[in-house]
């Protein structure tokens, strides 16, 4: 696959599947889920994976529901994005976290930027389809 090819749903629709896959995974998976990312393997820590998982897989579905669709797909993923930015500034603000985290903070933050440039993206095709 020529990822030059691709355009903004394309795109849009891989991270979506990929949103899913980590949603399912925290909430099937949570005990390697918490280790990779947060480095821990208690209860509590379990808890807030799955709680992730739930939300990440419904934001995922949400939005390849609409890109599949064309309607409010720009509104889904920039949810998608707040929610991985606001995951990024936790993990990198948050006192005693671990080294991983914090990367992993850095990359959720990055990943919600990209995410909201490509929101806008989607947008503006819809708004130029509504007046073509």
């Amino acid at each position: 696959m020529n990822f030059d090819d691709l355009d903004t749903r394309q795109i849009a629709i891989i991270l979506s599947r990929a949103r899913c896959v980590i949603g399912l995974s925290c909430i099937v998976t949570p005990s390697i889920v918490s280790r990779i990312f947060f480095g821990a393997n208690d209860p509590n820590v379990r808890a807030i994976t799955r709680f992730t998982g739930i939300r990440d897989l419904a934001l995922g579905v949400g939005a390849l529901t609409t890109l599949k669709e064309h309607t409010q797909d720009a509104e889904w993923v920039s949810m998608g994005a707040v929610s991985d930015m606001v995951d990024g500034v936790v993990s990198m603000g948050q006192p005693g976290l671990k080294a991983r985290t914090r990367v992993i903070g850095v990359g959720a933050f990055g990943l919600g930027a990209y995410l909201l440039k490509l929101s806008k993206d989607l947008d503006t095709e819809r708004k130029a389809a509504a007046t073509a």
